[in-house]
């Protein structure tokens, strides 16, 4: 009796010991009960660059903090007198005494003629540093950002400028006034607007100027 009652147990409890070891089984290979860490998937911020400048030059110039500024809204023309000369009315003459070494220097040139207009094929501004002039080339000019007036930008190493009549089909020649602005130098400035009409305006002739590492400059 005893052995018919062990049989009947182990019979009815069988399945019940097959599911027990097969969860163990599993628990062992598969390890399912156990909590899963939460894998965190972390996304780079992408590094946003900033657009190239489209005036670099002219961004540079601005940003400096040396200038000086030579003309200012200046009224300028250039009519024929009866005899057929020119008469220069509003031409700009100045002495800019110079100390120290320079990196860089820009020129800086905005002007209008009748009364806020940009210059036509048949005007022009003529410049002179230490003598050496002409009439600036302003197809050559840096870029500089649009304006209702005419602005140009150089770097005085490479400043190109024609003889009269204008034409921007004509080849310039290129001025390097930059290395006019030396330690204890003395630059005669000439500068006026080429244009028969009335209504000529030399809004601003400006030279921005860095001094060389380490070095002192200024220009006055």
């Amino acid at each position: 009796m005893a052995i018919d009652f062990w049989k009947k147990l182990i019979s009815k409890s069988f399945p019940t010991i097959l599911f027990v070891a097969s969860l163990l089984v599993i628990y062992k290979f598969t390890n399912i009960f156990h909590s899963q860490t939460p894998v965190v998937v972390i996304t780079p911020t992408p590094t946003i660059s900033a657009p190239p400048s489209e005036v670099p030059d002219y961004d540079a110039y601005n940003n400096m903090q040396n200038k000086i500024t030579i003309a200012d809204s200046v009224n300028s023309y250039s009519p024929k007198r009866p005899d057929g000369s020119i008469e220069i009315d509003g031409r700009v003459r100045k002495q800019l005494i110079v100390s120290g070494e320079f990196s860089r220097i820009y020129l800086y040139v905005k002007v209008s003629v009748d009364n806020g207009k940009p210059l036509t094929q048949w005007d022009s501004i003529f410049m002179s540093f230490g003598g050496q002039g002409g009439h600036l080339f302003r197809p050559d000019s840096l870029r500089v950002p649009n304006d209702s007036e005419t602005q140009l930008l150089y770097a005085l190493n490479q400043v190109p400028v024609i003889s009269l009549p204008y034409s921007k089909n004509k080849t310039p020649t290129v001025l390097d006034w930059f290395k006019i602005f030396h330690d204890g130098a003395i630059v005669n400035f000439d500068s006026f607007l080429s244009t028969l009409r009335p209504g000529g305006e030399i809004k601003l002739i400006q030279l921005g100027y860095e001094c060389a590492p380490s070095k002192d400059c200024e220009i006055r």
